[in-house]
């Protein structure tokens, strides 16, 4: 029969101080883990709470976000694949994809097709992630808007973090990179809105479909 031990003061101190080092290491893991793609999307997977930074929550209302839409939409934004006409967009933000909704517009495209910069801006970063893949972060010129390109195939060999991009110049290819189904290359496209602090985990998705369709209309 087993017997309890007692566990004296010095050795309850030593466990609770493990403990803290436990946490206080947990709480650095945190901090240095992979950032979630824009939207808390994941690409049709559920966000893993490992991911979550502090103070985690949507903080654009509804109303920026009509806002935006109609901003953008007036800006005549480029469909970022080379050959595909907004005509042919098809909407596909609110599919469900695993736990969630898709949150962004899927553009199918042969392998290797050129991505193209939706319009001026800065690449804020490159990314690889096993969600997306190859990811293009690119920040519009007033600081608002994130537009995110995923699954490529390759970047353009000479595109680095901090270059400024004219609307049209080819940043990337098509491809299946990250969770994409190998035999669909496509581009997964989303466009956030940020909030005035710049805190990409608070930014939210927006409907590139909506933003186009709007533009269509106002021709």
């Amino acid at each position: 029969m087993l017997r309890k031990r007692k566990i004296s003061i010095s050795q309850a101190l030593t466990i609770a101080i493990l403990i803290a080092i436990v946490q206080v290491c947990f709480t650095q893991l945190l901090a240095h883990s992979e950032p979630l793609e824009p939207a808390s999307q994941h690409h049709g997977q559920k966000v893993d709470s490992v991911n979550k930074p502090p103070e985690y929550k949507i903080a654009v209302s509804d109303a920026q976000l009509s806002a935006a839409i109609k901003d953008l939409a007036a800006r005549n934004l480029l469909l970022p694949v080379e050959g595909v006409s907004p005509e042919n967009l098809k909407g596909s933000f609110f599919e469900k994809r695993g736990d969630t909704t898709h949150g962004a517009a899927d553009i199918v495209a042969p392998r290797n097709t050129p991505v193209k910069a939706v319009e001026d801006g800065t690449i804020g970063k490159l990314f690889q992630s096993r969600f997306g893949g190859n990811t293009i972060y690119q920040i519009d010129p007033s600081g608002q808007y994130v537009y995110y390109y995923a699954h490529l195939e390759k970047y353009e060999p000479t595109l680095k973090e901090g270059d400024k991009v004219k609307r049209g110049q080819v940043i990337g290819f098509v491809g299946t990179s990250g969770n994409a189904p190998p035999n669909t290359p496509h581009l997964h496209f989303s466009i956030s809105v940020l909030t005035p602090e710049k805190k990409w985990w608070q930014a939210r998705a927006l409907d590139p479909y909506e933003v186009y369709k709007t533009h269509n209309q106002k021709r």
